[in-house]
């Protein structure tokens, strides 16, 4: 009670703060007509609705094929159970990911072992990768942080030459590319999530994405078997997505907090989101994996209808956000001018020595408390070491993590210019 009571005390301090960014992008743009059609299949099966919504997004990518689920963590735990992992074998992740990778591994039975990250990427390392290999090796998952492309032709060649099955771990990254190919063809399958605070936004989901086949057949099957979200969870998610609509945009984002702080205080609303998994322990209320509902999928139409729109205000956003903080002294990962890559940014994010002061100063503006990855394994209070992490056992994250600014690239861009003017303002002030 008492934690709510100051939870509920934080949320009043920020209200009136406008405007406010955050990492959420409610479906401003979703017209009434469209909220209905996705309102009436709330709690329906639809296997039209959901084919052709994993057709549209497999060719976001390339000529591969995609099953969706409920989560993109519950695609990665699918996808080791068809290639019958378990007790003695082992899944490197990377040491700045999401608690629920190591959740899926750990409740498959293997075991996960982490890589340290690459600093100027902050994505995979083939170099740490390789310094973790094993005879028990059996996946090695390659992250692609924040939109940025890791240096994934090392690890595909590496995993080529160990026989080693390859995941591309696209949650954070959609429609970027290297030397032209686009991420999520360089490995034997890749794992893309859609929650609402993804590239692409359908408040929870996920899908698998692979060139592979028999693969598909596979995974497409035991999506077949696979269970329903509960109805109470899936009203849950569509009330969530009417607060975003109305809430998640920086004219109102001051306002969510103190709305959310109140629903969950006085017990209005059930938990909308697939939240057990971020333990090291296994869920009750819901099956895993869990079949994406149709009404998730609807909003992927809706989304990918306007995906190529939305890629081109980012790319031209991420440019002013680069040129506003050099501006300013900071160094910027030079990945960000790489010819080479193409990318289509979820967040600009670099580590500064100046962290601590920078946040200080865009916290006015700023929803912080989402900065991504400020330890090795995120998005949970248990101890590292219930998901297996070893203290020392990735220096470079743990060093870099606590310099790490987050700034949001996926704004409306009716707000893009506002973003530049408030984060100059606030820069520039003394």
């Amino acid at each position: 009670m008492i934690s709510k009571l100051r939870g509920l005390w934080r949320a009043l301090a920020q209200w009136r703060q406008v405007p406010r960014f955050g990492f959420l992008q409610g479906h401003t743009y979703l017209s009434e007509a469209e909220v209905g059609r996705i309102g009436e299949l709330v709690g329906q099966d639809d296997p039209e609705t959901i084919k052709s919504y994993e057709q549209r997004f497999a060719r976001l990518i390339g000529e591969g094929r995609a099953v969706s689920f409920a989560a993109g963590r519950m695609g990665f735990y699918a996808l080791m159970k068809l290639l019958d992992l378990g007790a003695g074998d082992e899944v490197i992740l990377q040491g700045a990911t999401c608690s629920v990778m190591a959740n899926a591994v750990l409740r498959i039975g293997a075991t996960p072992v982490y890589a340290d990250i690459d600093p100027e990427t902050f994505g995979s390392s083939v170099d740490a990768i390789r310094r973790v290999l094993s005879r028990k090796t059996r996946v090695i998952v390659a992250q692609h942080s924040f939109g940025i492309p890791c240096r994934i032709t090392p690890i595909a060649a590496l995993a080529r030459e160990k026989g080693i099955f390859l995941v591309e771990d696209c949650a954070l990254t959609l429609g970027s590319s290297v030397n032209g190919v686009v991420c999520g063809n360089f490995g034997d399958a890749a794992l893309f999530s859609t929650d609402h605070s993804k590239p692409l936004n359908t408040m929870t989901g996920g899908l698998v994405y692979t060139r592979d086949a028999a693969l598909y057949e596979r995974l497409e099957a035991m999506r077949a078997i696979c269970g329903a979200l509960p109805a109470m969870k899936q009203q849950a998610l569509w009330q969530q997505l009417i607060l975003e609509r109305k809430y998640c945009r920086p004219d109102q984002y001051g306002k969510m907090r103190l709305v959310s702080r109140f629903r969950s205080f006085a017990g209005i609303a059930g938990r909308p989101f697939i939240d057990e998994d971020f333990g090291s322990g296994v869920s009750a209320s819901y099956p895993y994996p869990a079949r994406m509902p149709s009404f998730l999928a609807e909003i992927g139409h809706r989304e990918i209808d306007r995906w190529e729109k939305t890629k081109d205000a980012r790319k031209a956003l991420l440019q002013n956000l680069l040129d506003l903080f050099e501006r300013h002294g900071e160094k910027m990962p030079m990945v960000y001018r790489d010819r080479t890559r193409e990318i289509i940014p979820l967040r600009l994010a670099w580590a500064s020595e100046h962290a601590a002061a920078i946040r200080n100063r865009l916290e006015p503006i700023l929803d912080l408390p989402w900065t991504w990855f400020m330890q090795p394994i995120v998005a949970s209070s248990e101890p590292l070491e219930n998901f297996g992490y070893r203290q020392g056992q990735c220096p470079i994250s743990e060093k870099t993590g606590p310099n790490m600014i987050n700034i949001p690239c996926n704004i409306a861009p009716e707000w893009a210019e506002r973003l530049v003017t408030s984060l100059t303002e606030c820069m520039d002030a003394r």
